[in-house]
């Protein structure tokens, strides 16, 4: 039986095979043709043909275009760096070149740095730029039209006028290079010109040369005898030595700087420390007075207290007086002592011997033995007895008895070293004692916060010759407390540091005075300054020294509370004694080398010096066991005082 879809496939099949009369079929709506083909195909090769032209222009052209590009980063780079190695050449300063050869000199400072930046020189045109080549103090008015920019970005400096802009050491380098074309080429283009140009500035300098002048700088000169050596002849005629060539070496390093851009001060300290010179532009003597050259060669060497001199008994037992002012013996920073003890009276002429003799008054040697009734409290066999109105701690003209003369010989020697026999400071002028490092440091590290510039490099150079024995006083330095007036060589009769002669044998531990703990170097004992008793301090010369160092050139510290210091970077060098051993280590120059770890990034745990042996040249230190190794290390300081690697 048939379904209806059966029926209705087989009516559909009768229609399609027996149209009706009339019936039109449908009509396509394309028709294709056998003769079009050929045609149509011709059309799609050309278009294909011009696309691919487009794309391949269109790719060379990319491909050209990457090749400049890449090669004008890479002369941009090139030419920065450039840029620098001439500024670095033109920090420099060397005398003997002329104008013409310090700009050749430049000039192949960038041409070598353009090589290591693998740059084509063959292709390359560089010119190199400063605003004063011709010298004559002036902007080159060349500049105006050869590179304009640069022109206006030079001061319009003048010599004549003080207060014209001050000179400044900036280099444009400027370089064209033909970069190769190679898919253009094809086409006729083979190069195209890049141009690129950088300019930078050398750094100024402010350099602040610290000397130690203590009696031992003239140890090298014949006839020196320590303890009792008078220096005025060698210093009149600049002949004691190693003084002598360390000013030279200093005069030296002068003529390596740039007068009218780098600065210079001097600082120089015994048993005090004094600016002898500001910070000047003025290098020599032809560039204005005051300069450095003139301020150098007038350094002397300080006459330091004669010690042999001194009463023998009190000397021998040189715990019976106070080293840092011996005028002071109970430590209260007067003359007029408050002892335990009353002294015989002073007779205007006594009768001594040598050797003493029984009947001798007891001024002849000062020293109040117990067979002359003399208490003997602290079991010397005796006291030392001094006047409070009187210098009397040394037998100056050595003949065993005190009179007036030794008293005016005493006011003379203060006067002839410009210190007021009438001031506080008097008693402290006359330690015999002299080696106050920690007062040169805290002097050159003001002179450059007070006076440097801050866009510049400030450096300290420190020369040293001995072991600290002493710090500042109240006397030589009002921020001292009035409780540390004889400043921290702790102690009182027959006292550790005292006995010493104010030296700290252990390098470590080291000790911290401040307000709080919380502020203390790391790995340090904390003193309370508040309840610890001055004469009980462990606090010594070589803590205060310490913490001027940090106070000047510490940046960095594991103890975040720490303050930090200035960023001073300092250049030590020990001379001779500083690097003996002292006791069981060599103390002078461990300090010495502290100031070097610190002054060479500002971070003390990071030392340059770890595991060197003693006495030999490391990181910011050098060694110089006589006065004539000094010239070649001051030359080596030259060439490294403008390259300071930092993180």
């Amino acid at each position: 039986m048939h379904t209806r879809l059966c029926l209705y496939l087989l009516r559909n099949r009768q229609r399609r095979q027996y149209p009706k009369e009339g019936y039109t079929p449908p009509q396509p709506l394309f028709t294709f043709q056998k003769k079009g083909r050929r045609s149509e195909k011709g059309q799609v090769l050309v278009i294909f043909a011009v696309v691919a032209l487009v794309l391949l222009f269109f790719t060379g052209l990319a491909l050209d275009a990457g090749s400049v590009y890449v090669t004008h980063a890479q002369l941009k780079r090139a030419v920065d760096a450039a840029a620098v190695s001439a500024a670095n050449a033109f920090k420099r300063n060397d005398p003997s070149e002329t104008l013409p050869e310090r700009m050749q000199r430049m000039q192949k400072a960038a041409e070598e740095v353009l090589r290591l930046q693998n740059v084509d020189m063959s292709t390359v045109d560089m010119r190199v730029y400063i605003c004063d080549a011709d010298g004559d103090g002036y902007r080159d008015v060349s500049l105006q039209s050869l590179v304009p920019l640069f022109y206006n970005r030079c001061p319009n400096t003048n010599p004549f006028d003080p207060d014209a802009p001050q000179s400044r050491k900036l280099v444009w380098v400027e370089a064209k290079q033909q970069a190769p074309l190679y898919f253009l080429h094809l086409l006729g283009f083979s190069s195209i010109t890049l141009q690129t140009d950088a300019i930078a500035e050398a750094a100024p300098l402010n350099v602040v040369l610290v000397f130690d002048t203590s009696e031992s700088m003239a140890n090298e000169t014949p006839g020196f005898v320590i303890g009792d050596f008078d220096p005025s002849t060698c210093n009149a005629a600049n002949s004691c030595e190693p003084m002598r060539k360390a000013k030279d070496a200093a005069k030296a390093l002068l003529s390596t700087l740039y007068q009218g851009y780098d600065q210079v001060g001097v600082v120089t300290y015994d048993n005090r420390a004094v600016t002898r010179l500001n910070l000047t532009y003025n290098l020599f003597p032809s560039q204005g007075s005051p300069n450095a050259e003139n301020v150098i060669d007038s350094i002397y060497v300080h006459d330091d207290a004669p010690i042999v001199r001194m009463w023998s008994n009190w000397w021998g037992i040189h715990d019976a007086f106070n080293p840092v002012n011996p005028e002071d013996r109970d430590g209260d920073t007067l003359d007029t002592d408050s002892m335990p003890y009353t002294c015989p009276n002073f007779v205007a002429d006594p009768v001594c011997h040598d050797p003493p003799q029984p009947g001798d008054d007891p001024m002849c040697d000062r020293w109040w033995s117990v067979a002359e009734g003399a208490p003997d409290i602290y079991g010397w066999g005796g006291v030392p007895c001094d006047s409070g109105t009187m210098f009397d701690a040394y037998d100056w003209d050595g003949n065993r008895m005190y009179s007036s003369a030794d008293d005016a010989a005493a006011r003379a020697w203060l006067q002839s070293y410009g210190v007021d026999p009438s001031s506080a400071e008097a008693g402290y002028a006359l330690s015999p004692l002299s080696t106050c490092g920690g007062c040169g440091i805290r002097e050159a590290s003001n002179l450059l916060r007070s006076e440097g510039r801050s866009g510049a490099v400030w450096v300290i150079i420190f020369l040293s010759d001995g072991t600290v024995n002493l710090s500042d006083s109240r006397a030589t330095n009002s921020q001292i407390p009035v409780s540390y007036a004889n400043g921290f060589c702790s102690g009182g009769m027959g006292s550790q540091f005292w006995r010493d002669y104010c030296i700290d044998y252990s390098f470590l531990p080291r000790y911290c005075i401040d307000s709080s703990s919380a502020t203390c170097p790391p790995n340090t004992t904390w003193e309370d300054p508040a309840t610890t008793p001055y004469n009980s301090l462990h606090y010594s010369t070589m803590d205060y020294a310490r913490d001027m160092v940090d106070q000047a050139a510490l940046t960095k510290s594991l103890n975040p509370n720490e303050p930090a210091g200035n960023d001073i970077a300092i250049y030590v060098i020990g001379l001779g004694d500083a690097g003996d051993v002292i006791g069981t280590e060599p103390i002078g120059e461990l300090f010495l080398r502290y100031m070097a770890a610190v002054g060479d990034d500002g971070d003390r745990t990071t030392d340059p010096c770890h595991g060197v042996a003693n006495k030999r040249k490391c990181g910011n230190y050098y060694y110089a066991p006589t006065g004539n190794q000094l010239l070649p290390i001051f030359e080596d300081i030259a060439s490294r005082i403008y390259t300071r690697i930092r993180e």
